[in-house]
């Protein structure tokens, strides 16, 4: 399918997933660490039923730990991170680090990076520091902290897609490895202590079987298409989008901080666009 059609799909379905998490983990429907295990052991199941359809015998190998250890430090740092931080602000937090860890991808690996792709990381960078230095009141250092982890663990993710094969079988190998390693403290973190609802599972696991699992096996395949900056550059509408989501949907307030915050991540998706975007 051309990438015309997959990105779409792929930007809605990110901006819904910071927007379900931060409902639930807001909420307290359910516990931030079960979040992540349903989230993935759905996203997991899905996939291999996929498989299955197919006829094929759904496996993982030694080339999918690295990135099964990416997508494992997202997905703790991002459920935890909600606890500490709006969604708007936080969204912000992820995909400008995301632009950054990307662009410097790019470099480590020689690949040549316009200068003013640089200074659209640069600007982002800036909306991040106001952010990170603002009295927004859904915005905490540690919130900060732990969405800047998640968007860099998510550029290691996804530079790591450029240089697996079929979108589809990598990622079905990479989620079966986290979901093997969540299986555990899954088992663990169902006590009396933690908060469980009927709810709070329903969203976890739909998010996981529709946002995460199919739109991460798209967004693999249209790395073929992008560079590892461009594609930390066409993620910086899914700020905007959750930004919208979270005034309209989860009654957050958009402040004058993440007001000037938004222009600079915004400006710095300008200057960083490829020249045919």
């Amino acid at each position: 399918m051309p990438t015309q059609l997959l990105l779409p799909f792929v930007l809605v379905s990110f901006s819904a997933n910071s927007l379900i998490t931060r409902y639930v983990v807001r909420g307290h429907l359910l516990d931030a660490g079960l979040v992540t295990a349903v989230r993935f052991l759905a996203g997991a199941l899905a996939l291999a039923v996929l498989a299955a359809s197919k006829g094929e015998r759904p496996r993982a190998g030694r080339t999918h730990l690295l990135p099964a250890l990416w997508l494992g430090l997202y997905a703790v740092c991002i459920s935890y991170g909600y606890e500490h931080i709006g969604a708007a602000a936080g969204t912000f937090v992820f995909y400008a680090t995301v632009l950054i860890t990307l662009a410097v991808y790019d470099l480590a690996h020689r690949t040549e990076v316009p200068a003013r792709r640089l200074a659209g990381a640069g600007v982002a960078l800036a909306g991040l520091g106001v952010l990170a230095s603002s009295n927004v009141g859904s915005v905490t250092p540690l919130g900060v902290g732990l969405l800047a982890a998640t968007g860099a663990a998510w550029g290691l993710y996804t530079a790591a897609g450029r240089s697996m094969g079929d979108p589809r079988i990598a990622s079905t190998g990479n989620f079966l490895v986290l979901a093997a390693v969540l299986v555990i403290p899954t088992v663990f973190l169902a006590t009396s202590d933690v908060t469980v609802t009927g709810e709070g599972l329903a969203w976890s696991a739909v998010m996981g079987a529709g946002t995460t699992a199919f739109a991460y096996v798209a967004w693999y395949a249209c790395q073929r298409a992008l560079s590892a900056t461009s594609a930390g550059t066409v993620q910086l509408v899914i700020p905007v989008l959750t930004a919208v989501g979270a005034v309209l949907l989860l009654d957050e307030r958009f402040t004058t901080q993440l007001t000037i915050a938004a222009v600079l991540v915004g400006a710095g998706m300008v200057l960083a666009r490829p020249r045919k975007a």
